[in-house]
């Protein structure tokens, strides 16, 4: 056993600092016999649940802890500090020959003393030249004169004056330098320094949660950072241990400072906050650290204060230092040659005894550390904290919850044609399984928050995920899809017979979220409610480029090394190396590199939020997780969403902008308020189907953008909402191969085949190709006669591609559990079992087994089999097959129906409300750009165009800010008579979208507003006089001009321009007197991107015809086809009118790559294709413009 323990230990969570992972640590600690570790991250405690949890897997004491930052008042932000330095320099007079305060050079001063507290002696006197110089010089000089010397020799000598003068003035000079010293010091006490605080019991580490989320919420600057008040104050000390830590605390800078008073000051006044307090010396032959250690001998008798002795660790092993050298170069952006960079010294992994020794013989102080570890005793809870609902009266959570269900599906018998008997049924069943887990008071504040927002005004989502398939959400209005109808599984959702907490996904509009997260903080109090923090961690493409420029290689190289990784989410660096040569070639070409990505690969790099997890407590947040603040300023968890889920309930408010689109339709449309979406809306209209999916008029159907879906409806041809949800299940690169055969038996060209015509029930609507997870589910409980609980034990082994369970509960539905018993016992005698009692299941081709999986004879349950029930065994085989092949893309059907009812209501919109439609989108998209960097709504405006729908200029007296509809009327000439006179038809109303001032480049929404509210103008001198010069600047006028916005007063742009310069007093000679088409074209691609006003050439070619374009080449991007893994390019080239893409396929691009650089003048043939040029040839007309 080791004679001390590690105290002050850093993990990833330290981020870019600390290397070692909390497994490495412990596993560490573990061979150097030690019996406890402790781990102190840098200002976060996100690494203790992880922590604790190894070290008691391990048989290792867990003492969690935080190497926090201390300061003298953490409430001093930047104003406040700025105002001590400001004062200071004005006292002791750091300013310039005009008496202005020299920022920088003192900031510059105070930056190298922070650093190193001795350096003052030798900087303050050249800071403090024109104080020590201007107020001495009177003396001096007449001192000078008694000795007759001329004023000319004075004013040359003047660096003499001070040594000549010494005897006279010595006192005053070092008066004033100690004056300024305190001053000083006193500033630099409001600096960010560590203490390391070790929680000894489960209160302790409640309060170590409380100091550490208080420093990133209220004392965050620059670091979180905490006082001694504030923690004497809230008495959050009496359960932490605290000792002095390393060359960056405080005592340390006062003990180099000479300042060992006041050191004596801080350890008495820790002694008093804190239950203890130790003097930290450090195992480093570092010099500064080497003094220190020295003085806290001193102070340790002086004080009695005990002391204790650290690593300081960073990294687990010692060999660990060159790539801990990269992860700390690679944090600060500096390259490995950078020798200004700053570099560890080589002292900070995890010792052994002898180590430690060597390098601070004080075996009291190491010794020290095992008292502190027998001190200490923490746990983590070992059940989640489920908030409560408030119930009115003496009702209870579960009566409330069944009135509220039994409510509701009367509400929807009223309106909806259904079976009574079959959904009460089904009603009663939910709600027992519910109130027997005890999750009565989730649905409840579920159902209060949607029904809280709804009544604010907010849209909320038709479901989303596996709470679609309940039919309590559905009469709670949860929501929208009718589980019973769409043949959706309960247990989908909630599965009585597994261990599991619901997890219901709601879509919240932008707004409704932000909204209702203030109602929820509201209700139950801002300390109760938090986002879920995450964890970003370095992957494989992300880390070779990390370390390729820390290594400082080329561009150019990093760039081709990343670029062999495959572009797979999740891909690992060990598949990549298996999986492609190239990658292989890199590893042995650069060996440190590849060594430094493999060790580096997974590390926590950053810290992020969850998309939409939201913790609900019935406790203060800090009882059980720490918290900081996200980049909005949101208080967030720590514990990322692996430990949030285990310590706390989540609820998932998701954001999606669809919801906002659909509002603003209805608002535009004038139905707000007019029409229920859910209710009044007819997803199986035929029209929708045949008018928008078909005709492939997708922009901003939801979830059917991409070119991925088009195609995949294009072949379809969907006809029925159930057609969208199969869409949307098979819409990612998995299933593609099953489109062909789902498509072909849709349309009658090929036969439905069923394993077994016994589920044809299960797969008839999708005609007999396995789409969904729940088809597996209802199969098994067909076919082996398992209940739909145990049946979701396949679901999840498939869906979640656990090999082991789900082969043991597919053969167990195969078999049943008597020949599945037989067939194990089998595999026991060829395989014993292995050391941790575990025994092997199925065999691979060799015969030997392909994993681990545990096995108690009496778990397995009493299912009969389904060869037993008469199936055959070849075809069970076959099926097996398929459903191992399943997990790959099998996709939960609720989740998919619910996202169809999206889609569908969107297309209603959008073939009913086609202007309306396109206007919300435009005005929800603006700001958006597309995979090549261009304005999203430019495509859109295009695709307006296509639709007949016309596109007006932005107009100074009609626009809004938002694109709008309008009305436009069109006169239609009937009939001509002889004196000239005409007879016109009644005038057709014709549905226009009208371009947002907000939208034009450069004109803000204040601009904007201001325009709004002092209408109307009959010219831009009258635009001037009514509106503010500093909202409605040059800047904004020139883009109102060049956009369109006056040209219902005059259409020549130019002379509104000339006018305008000219009464400035501006040049204005040089803009032509007339617009030209082209001019026009220029000034519109300025503001708006694109030209609306009058059509490109590019515009007017047809799809699919051949033409040529001739510009510069301003992008080249470089991808590979996933299918071929053959390389391509898409350009952007810069014509006169405006970019345009053109794909270059590698066949083209190998004949032209010598004229494929960015800068060259090219000429293009090819076709158009999707507002794409696709090359054929490529032929060079200048090169750089």
């Amino acid at each position: 056993m080791s004679n001390g323990v590690h105290l002050h230990t850093h993990s990833e969570d330290s981020l870019l600092d600390g290397l070692s992972t909390v497994k490495q640590l412990v596993a560490k600690a573990k061979s150097l016999g030690q019996t406890a570790l402790a781990i102190t991250d840098h200002g976060v405690c996100s690494g203790i649940p992880d922590f604790i949890t190894e070290c008691l897997a391990n048989n290792i004491k867990p003492i969690p802890g935080c190497e926090v930052y201390t300061t003298k008042d953490r409430l001093k932000k930047s104003k406040e500090l700025e105002e001590i330095r400001m004062n200071i320099c004005r006292k002791y007079k750091i300013t310039d020959n005009k008496g202005e305060v020299k920022k920088k050079a003192f900031q510059d001063f105070l930056r190298k003393v922070e650093k190193d507290y001795s350096s003052f002696d030798e900087l303050a006197p050249v800071i403090l030249k024109n104080y020590l110089m201007n107020d001495e010089q009177p003396k001096i000089k007449l001192t000078m004169k008694n000795y007759s010397m001329s004023n000319e020799m004075l004013e040359a000598q003047q660096d003499l004056f001070l040594d000549f003068t010494a005897d006279t003035h010595v006192s005053t000079y070092e008066d004033k330098l100690k004056a300024f010293k305190e001053d000083v010091f006193k500033y630099l006490d409001h600096g960010n320094f560590h203490m390391v605080l070790l929680a000894i019991n489960n209160k302790g580490l409640e309060d170590l949660y409380a100091i550490s989320s208080d420093a990133h919420i209220n004392g965050f600057h620059g670091k979180p950072r905490t006082d001694l008040t504030y923690i004497k104050e809230n008495n959050l000390g009496q359960n932490i241990i605290a000792t002095t830590a390393c060359l960056g605390s405080h005592f340390s800078q006062l003990c180099l400072a000479g300042r060992l008073d006041d050191a004596k000051k801080l350890i008495n006044e820790c002694k008093e906050v804190f239950h203890s307090f130790y003097l930290e010396k450090q195992a480093t032959h570092i010099p500064e650290q080497i003094k220190v250690n020295e003085i806290i001998d001193q102070l340790s008798i002086e004080t009695n204060t005990p002391k204790i002795l650290t690593s300081d660790v960073h990294y687990a092993n010692k060999d660990d230092q060159r790539i801990h050298d990269i992860l700390v170069t690679s944090s600060i952006k500096k390259c490995i040659c950078d020798e200004n960079r700053m570099v560890y010294a080589h002292e900070f992994w995890m010792k052994s005894d002898e180590e430690m020794m060597e390098k601070c013989n004080d075996p009291e102080a190491w010794a020290n550390t095992l008292k502190i570890a027998e001190m200490v005793n923490v746990s983590l809870p070992k059940e989640p904290l489920f908030p409560k609902f408030n119930v009115d009266g003496d009702e209870t959570a579960e009566e409330l919850l069944r009135k509220k269900a039994w409510e509701g599906l009367f509400e929807m018998s009223l309106t909806d044609n259904i079976d009574i008997d079959q959904y009460s049924s089904r009603l009663q069943y939910e709600l027992d399984v519910i109130c027997s887990e005890g999750f009565q008071d989730y649905f409840l504040i579920e159902e209060d928050m949607i029904g809280a927002t709804v009544a604010a005004g907010y849209l909320v989502g038709p479901g989303r995920g596996s709470g679609a398939g309940s039919l309590v959400c559905r009469v709670l209005k949860i929501t929208w899809l009718d589980p019973i109808k769409e043949n959706l599984l309960f247990e989908r959702f909630l599965n009585p017979e597994r261990a599991g907490y619901p997890d219901i996904d709601v879509d919240y509009s932008y707004e409704g979220a932000q909204w209702v997260q203030q109602y929820l903080k509201r209700k139950y109090g801002s300390d109760k409610v938090a986002q879920i923090g995450t964890k970003g961690t370095l992957a494989a493409r992300a880390v070779c480029r990390r370390v390729g420029k820390t290594l400082g290689y080329e561009i150019n190289i990093q760039d081709s090394f990343a670029k062999a990784i495959p572009d797979r989410p999740g891909i690992t660096l060990a598949e990549a190396y298996a999986e492609e040569e190239r990658v292989r070639q890199y590893a042995e070409q650069y060996p440190e590199w590849w060594e430094a990505m493999t060790a580096l690969e997974g590390h926590v790099s950053q810290v992020g939020v969850h998309a939409g997890g939201i913790v609900l407590s019935p406790e203060p947040l800090t009882k059980v997780t720490p918290l900081r603040l996200d980049k909005t300023g949101l208080e967030t968890t720590e514990y990322d969403m692996s430990w949030i889920e285990k310590l706390l309930v989540k609820f998932d408010i998701l954001k999606i902008d669809t919801l906002d689109l659909i509002k603003k339709t209805l608002e535009f449309a004038g139905l707000w308020g007019e029409i229920d979406i859910y209710r009044d809306i007819d997803i199986d209209d035929p029209k929708i189907y045949q008018d928008v999916y078909q005709t492939l008029n997708l922009s901003g159907i939801f979830q059917c953008e991409s070119d991925l879906f088009k195609r995949i409806i294009n072949d379809m041809k969907p006809t029925s909402f159930r057609d969208i949800s199969v869409i949307v299940a098979l819409g990612r690169p998995g299933p593609l191969d099953l489109i062909p055969t789902y498509v072909a038996r849709k349309w009658g060209k090929e036969k439905v085949t069923y394993p077994f015509q016994e589920l044809e029930p299960v797969l008839k609507e999708t005609f007999g190709v396995w789409v969904y997870q729940e088809q597996i589910m209802k199969a098994s409980q067909i076919l082996g006669g398992l209940t739909l609980g145990q049946a979701d034990m396949i679901r999840k082994g498939v869906s979640k591609k656990k090999h082991d369970l789900m082969n043991r509960w597919i053969d167990l539905m195969i078999f049943g559990s008597e020949k599945y018993k037989e067939i194990h016992a089998d595999l026991v005698k060829q395989y014993p079992l292995d050391l941790n009692g575990k025994s092997p299941v199925p065999l691979n081709e060799e015969g030997k087994p392909t994993f681990w999986v545990d096995y108690d004879y009496e778990k397995v349950p009493e299912i009969e089999g389904a060869i037993a029930r008469g199936f055959d065994e070849e075809t069970l085989a076959v099926v097996k097959k398929q459903w191992i092949a399943f997990g790959n893309y099998c996709f939960n059907k609720a989740h998919s129906a619910a996202y169809a009812m999206f889609s569908c209501i969107t297309a209603w919109l959008k073939c009913y409300y086609p202007a309306e439609f396109m206007a919300a989108h435009m005005t929800i998209s603006e700001g958006k750009k597309d995979k090549s960097g261009n304005p999203k709504n430019i495509q859109y405006m295009k695709e307006c165009e296509e639709m007949g729908i016309s596109i007006l200029p932005p107009d100074i007296n009609e626009s809004l800010s938002e694109w709008t509809p309008v009305a436009k009327k069109e006169e239609k000439e009937v009939l001509e008579f002889m004196d000239g006179s005409k007879l016109y038809e009644k005038a057709d109303e014709i549905k226009c979208i009208r371009y947002g001032l907000s939208s034009i480049a450069k004109v803000s929404e204040e601009t904007v507003n201001e325009i709004i509210s002092n209408r109307p103008y009959s010219s831009v001198d009258d635009l001037i006089s009514k509106t503010s010069g500093k909202k409605v600047n040059k800047t904004k006028v020139v883009a109102l001009i060049k956009s369109g916005s006056f040209d219902t007063i005059s259409k020549n742009r130019n002379l509104l321009l000339r006018n305008y310069f000219q009464s400035r007093g501006d040049e204005h000679e040089h803009i032509p007197a007339q617009t030209s088409t082209a001019t026009i074209l220029a000034y519109e691609r300025e503001v708006f991107g694109t030209a609306i006003s009058v059509r490109s050439k590019w515009a007017k070619v047809e799809e699919g015809a051949s033409t040529q374009i001739t510009g510069v080449i301003r992008a080249i991007e470089e991808w590979t086809a996933k299918s071929s893994g053959k390389t391509h390019y898409t350009l952007v080239i810069e014509t006169r009118e405006e970019p345009i893409q053109v794909t270059v396929w590698g066949g083209t691009r190998d004949k032209h790559a010598d004229k494929i650089v960015l800068g060259y003048k090219v000429t293009i043939k090819g076709e158009k294709n999707r507002d794409k040029l696709v090359a054929k040839t490529v032929q060079l007309v200048n090169s750089f413009q």
